[in-house]
């Protein structure tokens, strides 16, 4: 299965010709990105901007060998419909052409060609259908059609009204068994009927939009919370499993840098390429299997988290550390995130607030478990770890044998087969405290953090909210 990605942007681009905020002034220096298409196995494009075209001009790619045209939706970055007078004032124009889209894309369409270029295929049995080139097909969420050895099955998305399509994400699957879930646009939740017919489908690449970033509430589309949401349903579901290559496309400048884009999805095992990017991908299943069955989960891959594996994130306070490391598995089911903040005392509204709003940012398929006890949690085999925080772990322990936890604390995180990542203040860097309690604390915390940091894959120290590798 061969995908060239004519484009990764959104309806705007990446930048905006007209912004001059500090994520278009990094895309115009490094990056620059058009509206999203993807051209699979050079003869199904799907969505088709007016960028689109120039794009594949741009990368030295003809599209006359296209015989399967997609639209997603009529929003004109998807549904460029000039491309078909373009094709049909060339060498090809009497060359057959599937285009593949909702009614409404359909009709934006028949303003740019003649009657005598269409053959409506739903109409062809009675007798009324047309014989043009162009044979224009329905795509409605739970059809399945079957053009040129294409499996293609039309499903909900979460993005505007009938006006617009209604629009849909399609589950293409090749001649080779290759199977793509393109996933743009859409907003969040996914449909309940779209996440049931994703079930099982162990798709070999997701393409899925990723427009608002950290800018939410521009249309119907996925902010990155949203798409680290929506990719845990996916994995829940065994539609994203470990070999699946996932990439994040409709890129905007609601966006932070492309550099530290790219690092956040990484996080969410995602990935962020170029426009004009090629990528060849062999299929995880045989031909003869991939019609109608489910794949069964590979123990692990390079899409997977891996294990044991321990990460430490630091960071002075309102720093940023414990949104780092929730980023760090926002995108995977069945985290426990372990509370160690104990009972909010009564009366205390101020850390009420606190952890009211911890709480209310955890994505819901997480579970929470309030505990001071970590040791047993690092001891057992289980799904990804959330500690939040080592600072109020060691609170809870200081007035007993606080050495002895400790040590027992760091032998627990040396030896843990999970996925693990801890959140702990760093509170040596300023004034020295007036009490004996406190510099006794501050001592104490200082060498748990250097004691866990040692035995770390990874540890990271934020400042104003900007992630900063350490190891």
């Amino acid at each position: 299965m061969r995908l060239r990605l004519l484009g990764t942007g959104s309806a705007d681009g990446w930048p905006n010709p007209w912004c001059e905020c500090a994520s278009c002034r990094w895309a115009r220096e490094h990056e620059v990105r058009t509206q999203t298409a993807v051209l699979l196995d050079e003869v199904m494009l799907i969505d088709c901007g007016p960028d689109v075209p120039r794009a594949a001009t741009r990368f030295g790619v003809r599209l006359a060998g296209v015989r399967h045209l997609l639209f997603s939706h009529a929003h004109p970055d998807h549904t460029g419909p000039a491309a078909l007078m373009w094709r049909a004032w060339t060498t090809v124009a009497d060359q057959p052409l599937d285009v593949v889209g909702p009614p409404a894309c359909l009709e934006a369409c028949r303003a740019f060609v003649g009657p005598w270029d269409v053959t409506d295929v739903d109409q062809v049995a009675g007798g009324s259908g047309g014989s043009g080139p162009l044979r224009f097909h329905p795509a409605l969420a739970g059809d399945v059609l079957r053009l040129g050895g294409f499996e293609i099955r039309p499903v909900a998305a979460n993005h505007g009204d009938a006006v617009i399509g209604p629009a849909v994400l399609y589950d293409v699957t090749t001649p080779d068994g290759g199977r793509l879930l393109y996933a743009c646009d859409t907003g969040a939740p996914l449909p309940r009927q779209t996440l049931e017919a994703l079930t099982g489908r162990a798709f070999d690449v997701v393409l899925m939009e990723e427009n608002n970033g950290d800018r939410p509430g521009f249309g119907d589309h996925l902010d990155l919370p949203g798409f680290a949401n929506v990719l845990a349903q996916l994995r829940q579901r065994d539609a994203v499993v470990d070999t699946t290559l996932v990439i994040a496309v409709h890129l905007s400048h609601r966006n932070p840098p492309g550099d530290a884009l790219a690092q956040r999805l990484a996080f969410m095992g995602a990935q962020v390429h170029p426009d004009g990017t090629v990528l060849d991908i062999t299929p995880a299943t045989a031909p003869a299997a991939f019609r109608g069955t489910q794949r069964t989960r590979p123990d692990l891959g390079p899409g997977s988290l891996p294990r044991p594996y321990r990460i430490l994130v630091t960071g002075g306070a309102r720093s940023g550390k414990s949104v780092t490391a929730e980023q760090r598995l926002a995108a995977w089911p069945g985290v426990v995130y372990a509370a160690t903040a104990g009972p909010v005392t009564p009366g205390d509204a101020e850390w009420a607030a606190r952890v009211h709003a911890h709480a209310t940012r955890r994505p819901s398929h997480w579970t929470t478990v309030e505990t001071a006890d970590l040791v047993p949690l690092l001891r057992v085999e289980g799904s990804p770890l959330l500690v939040d925080c080592l600072t109020l772990w060691l609170t809870a322990h200081l007035d007993g044998d606080w050495p002895a936890r400790v040590d027992e604390l760091v032998t627990a995180w040396r030896n843990t087969r999970r996925h693990v990542v801890a959140v702990t203040n760093e509170v040596g860097s300023g004034i020295v405290p007036a009490t004996v309690v406190g510099r006794r604390f501050r001592d104490a915390l200082g060498r748990l953090n250097a004691a866990i940091a040692a035995e770390s894959d990874e540890v990271w120290h934020v400042v104003a909210g900007i992630p900063t590798r350490l190891r």
